[in-house]
């Protein structure tokens, strides 16, 4: 029993000392907020997160693991994100439906959630100031038509990806999170592009040669029929929009009468 009662002291010690450097870590949040305020950056910066998330697993020896680190620093993240200032995000749907549910497993239980139906709405919601950013499923195949026409024609870009993992047999399901501006480099991105393809014979093997040429590897191709005619082709890629390469094949792209639309540069999932 003694043996037992020392080691909740300890117990309590240490967490007597987290909770301070918790609120240490708070406080440099909230200037954080106040400078971003400033000059106008977006509160939440997914390479930031992700780079955090990576270290911070790279450097643990244990015993905790992987998953278990991600879900405290989850939470110690959305805590300061709501101190930085009033931080909302849109989702699809209803409150505790799923894309609510994939929402709070990437920004935590401190956040404050929307929840709209239409996804015109949650592209003006991410593209007008009204939500810090706005969650969107993906399916099997990729977004839909009309998320796609809305890539295609908003200022919204892809800040991030959500994937869960099937349970009991049921299927991974994938969510994007839409931001009003480019991510910065992560140091392991994708990148998504989108561009209209019209419909006769040889069309996506010209799309895709200048990836092979530029040195480029495509690791998803998705496509939708487009209002109209043709197809809308949803690409990701791997690297980042600035990457040399990858500026290279939107060139040649362009060189070929193509005119894709950059959708966005996110961490890749691990």
């Amino acid at each position: 029993m003694e043996d037992l009662t020392k080691l909740r002291e300890a117990i309590d010690a240490i967490d007597g000392r987290l909770l301070d450097l918790l609120n240490e870590r708070a406080r440099f949040a909230q200037e954080i907020g106040r400078i971003k305020e400033r000059n106008g950056a977006p509160v939440y910066a997914a390479g930031r997160a992700e780079q955090l998330m990576r270290r911070l697993v790279e450097r643990s020896a244990g015993p905790l693991e992987e998953q278990a680190i991600r879900a405290i620093y989850r939470e110690i993240m959305s805590a300061s994100l709501a101190l930085e200032k009033d931080t909302v995000i849109a989702c699809e749907g209803c409150v505790a439906g799923r894309t609510h549910f994939a929402a709070k497993q990437q920004f935590g239980a401190s956040v404050r959630y929307t929840f709209h139906d239409n996804p015109a709405d949650l592209f003006e919601a991410a593209t007008s100031g009204k939500a810090d950013c706005a969650v969107i499923p993906s399916g099997e195949e990729g977004p839909d038509t009309t998320v796609l026409e809305l890539l295609m024609t908003s200022d919204a870009q892809l800040a991030s990806q959500i994937v869960l993992g099937g349970e009991e047999g049921s299927r991974r399901a994938r969510y994007f999170v839409l931001g009003k501006a480019l991510n910065a480099r992560s140091g392991d991105d994708q990148t998504a592009l989108l561009f209209h393809l019209t419909d006769h014979p040889g069309a996506l093997a010209s799309a895709l040669e200048p990836f092979r040429g530029a040195g480029v590897n495509v690791i998803s191709i998705h496509s939708r029929p487009a209002a109209g005619s043709g197809l809308h082709l949803f690409l990701e890629v791997e690297g980042h929009a600035g990457d040399e390469s990858l500026l290279r094949a939107v060139n040649l792209l362009g060189e070929r009468g193509f005119s894709p639309k950059v959708c966005g540069s996110y961490p890749r999932m691990r």
